[in-house]
């Protein structure tokens, strides 16, 4: 049986932030379009991470930067929590790309399923309890919805 590749957004995984929900929807393409690419393994595999993986990185630290923009000027109480599992998964994403530039071993496709199945737990958890305490700000009318206009890094 073939392995599942492509992951399809859900409304589940909505954090109720269009511009935040977006980015989550760039991140699962990318994702994508990795394992996609990287599946017919060898030279060809490999070859095309290293031509994707760079802006994968890219758009995953400015999404990051998104969030951690948001959570801090919501002051999210677990926001150096949040922001700290942002600096491991990237740290080892660069490290992991490093380490196959100079020759490590690193099967592209297996890293692109590791890399889909973290945001979407990444999104899921981390994401989601961020949510919750942004809805009940907004329930409590505590919430200026301009706090979410965050000019994205490019």
């Amino acid at each position: 049986m073939a392995e599942k590749i492509v992951v399809k957004w859900d409304n589940a995984y909505s954090v109720g932030v269009q511009l935040i929900d977006d980015q989550h929807k760039e991140l699962i393409r990318i994702a994508n379009e990795l394992a996609i690419g990287c599946q017919k393994g060898g030279n060809e595999a490999e070859i095309y991470f290293m031509r994707v993986i760079q802006g994968a990185v890219k758009y995953v630290k400015t999404h990051f930067t998104t969030e951690e923009i948001i959570m801090d000027r919501l002051k999210y109480p677990e926001y150096l929590q949040h922001k700290k599992e942002h600096e491991v998964f990237v740290a080892e994403v660069l490290h992991d790309v490093k380490s196959f530039e100079e020759g490590g071993k690193l099967v592209p496709f297996e890293f692109a399923k590791f890399l889909q199945q973290w945001v979407l737990n990444h999104i899921a958890k981390s994401d989601k309890k961020f949510s919750y305490f942004f809805e009940d700000l907004r329930t409590k009318g505590q919430l200026d919805e301009a706090m979410f206009q965050v000019a994205t890094p490019k």
